[in-house]
């Protein structure tokens, strides 16, 4: 799995970074994205830091850098999982319409807690609990979304 960098602050911000170790076991990003997530002093700087030094989150760089209309760590990421051809965590709507142009297969950070929920890494309530605090830490989901994701939450109940 390769990470763009929103992903993993995101999830690093909510206290569930470790979900990525547990569903996935190892993580990838390009040093683009390793420079945007390593801010020193940044909510979840520690966190990130440790997982880097646990070696469950990997820097790899990538041969060559796609011209993208998109930020460098984006367009690494979605690079390197092209060259890799595995699938890119990524949340911007724009850059998935780029990645899936590219046939690269995308996932959001709200389909990891999902999966975590599935596999009983989290309960419902941790999933509910977890989505909501996405959205407290400044994480953009479409109130359609947000209704489409608690109706899916309905189902798992």
């Amino acid at each position: 799995m390769i990470s763009d960098a929103a992903p993993i602050i995101f999830l690093s911000k909510i206290g569930k970074l470790s979900l990525l170790k547990k569903i996935f076991t190892e993580i990838i990003i390009p040093s683009a994205v390793q420079q945007e997530v390593l801010v020193e002093g940044k909510p979840g700087y520690a966190t990130i830091e440790e997982a880097l030094a646990q070696q469950w989150l990997k820097v790899r760089n990538h041969r060559k850098i796609l011209e993208l209309s998109l930020g460098l760590g984006e367009s690494a990421a979605i690079s390197l999982a092209k060259e890799t051809k595995d699938t890119l965590l990524l949340d911007d709507a724009y850059a998935i319409k780029v990645a899936k142009s590219h046939e690269v297969e995308t996932m959001r950070t709200t389909t990891v807690l999902f999966l975590a929920a599935h596999k009983k890494i989290i309960t419902n309530k941790e999933l509910i609990q977890s989505i909501n605090a996405l959205m407290d830490a400044g994480y953009y989901i479409r109130p359609s979304e947000y209704a489409s994701l608690f109706s899916k939450i309905q189902e798992m109940l």
